[in-house]
């Protein structure tokens, strides 16, 4: 007896734990490198610039230079998570601009790169959608001592928040304030980049975005006060430069974003004296030649052609010739038509014409009976869906599984890194 309940013992044991092993039978496949030079992987990496770039809101916006690195977590049914390295540049365009980044300029080394990395993870579903998981990006400029080292001349970055970068912001904007009629009421809103040279000549460099001031602007150039009914989103983006110390050469140039509050769009209205509405045609009196007021023949110019006079009107009534109706009845079924836009021979024109398909139906044309429209209750008979709808809902649903921290590691193949595809120092 106890012998017979250790053996039952033991097969309940044998059961649960092939019941927990087909559980795990279930779980995802083990995470894996794939090639860099993948075409799915080449997509999804500019796919997944292209959410980064529209997730973040501040700063400039980055163009992708190459995949360093790829992982697949396949899921199955849950479709393939994708661990993407990738290596970034930072370009000339602000990230506010509506500029896709494939059309923007990377900064050259010449005015400091700034280089990046980020570590991406993307879902692809079984259904073809790809969703951006999560991004980490870690951004580094050059050394300045390298940038020395290739050229001595080229400016340096400055702090944003120095006196140097503000005032070259300030100056800027002014000049800008008096070329343009659309910065009368813009303020600096934040100063992005800042950079500033020695030799040859002593020179600033600024980048700054722009914004309205109902209330006026500082002496700084910022706005004075924002209220809650002012317009507190960026309004432009703004690069200038000051070369000189005491007179100045200002050089700005800005990209607007959004329509200004100015009366520029009103049509011009006519000044001075009142014009008529309605154009007064001149009319000139017959020349009268005796007190009868008979008016002056005009006379015969022998260089103009003769006047034809119209033929007399027969007054004997003529046959009508016959002529083929555009749309003919069918007197025993009233809503089948037949078309004569064939040509046939006179002949077969006098012919009756034959019964037509009920659908075969031309009545737009003008100088026929119109046929009989479909009587004003119809309505289109839509299918019936419910089996496809019932198969939606009773499809399971799978959840993802990501992971808690980014694979990393060296890859197995040659592909990674993939080339880069712009020039560093």
């Amino acid at each position: 007896m106890d012998k017979s309940i250790g053996t039952l013992l033991l097969l309940l044991s044998l059961l649960s734990i092939h019941t927990v092993c087909e559980g795990f039978a279930l779980a995802p496949v083990e995470l894996a490198p794939i090639p860099c030079n993948d075409k799915a992987v080449e997509k999804l990496s500019r796919l997944a610039a292209t959410y980064i770039n529209e997730d973040r809101n501040d700063g400039y916006k980055f163009a992708l230079n190459r995949i360093a690195n790829v992982h697949l977590h396949a899921q199955g049914p849950a479709g393939n998570v994708y661990y993407l390295d990738l290596d970034v540049l930072e370009t000339k365009c602000h990230i506010s601009s509506p500029k896709p980044w494939k059309r923007c300029d990377v900064r050259p080394f010449m005015e400091t790169q700034i280089a990046g990395n980020c570590n991406t993870t993307i879902l692809h579903t079984p259904e073809g959608y790809s969703y951006l998981y999560s991004y980490e990006c870690t951004l580094v400029p050059d050394p300045p001592e390298k940038l020395q080292q290739t050229c001595p001349t080229c400016p340096l970055l400055l702090p944003v928040d120095s006196l140097q970068a503000v005032n070259a912001a300030r100056l800027t904007l002014a000049s800008y304030k008096r070329q343009s009629m659309l910065g009368a009421g813009l303020g600096v809103k934040k100063i992005t980049r800042a950079a500033a040279q020695a030799v040859p000549v002593k020179a600033s460099f600024v980048e700054y975005t722009v914004q309205e001031c109902p209330e006026g602007v500082t002496e700084k150039g910022t706005c004075q006060r924002l209220t809650i009914e002012s317009d507190t989103e960026t309004a432009g983006f703004c690069a200038g430069s000051v070369h000189g110390e005491v007179h100045p050469e200002v050089h700005v140039a800005c990209e607007m974003l959004k329509v200004q509050n100015v009366d520029i769009l009103r049509p011009v209205q006519p000044q001075g004296h009142d014009l008529p509405q309605d154009p007064v045609i001149p009319t000139f009196p017959p020349v009268i030649d005796d007190p009868v007021n008979d008016p002056q023949p005009v006379p015969f110019d022998p260089t103009l052609p003769p006047v034809v006079e119209p033929a007399p009107i027969d007054p004997m009534p003529t046959q009508p010739l016959p002529f083929d109706p555009a749309v003919v009845l069918n007197p025993s079924n009233p809503l089948s038509s037949s078309s004569s836009e064939s040509a046939e021979g006179l002949g077969n024109r006098q012919q009756p014409p034959s019964a037509a398909d009920p659908f075969d139906s031309s009545s737009e044309e003008i100088g026929g009976p119109v046929a009989l429209r479909p009587p004003f209750n119809f309505r289109y008979q839509r299918p019936d869906r419910k089996r496809r709808q019932a198969l939606m809902e009773n499809t399971p649903s799978h959840n993802p599984i990501f992971l808690s921290d980014f694979p990393s590691g060296p890859s197995p193949f040659r592909s990674c890194p993939g080339p880069s595809r712009y020039t560093t120092v």
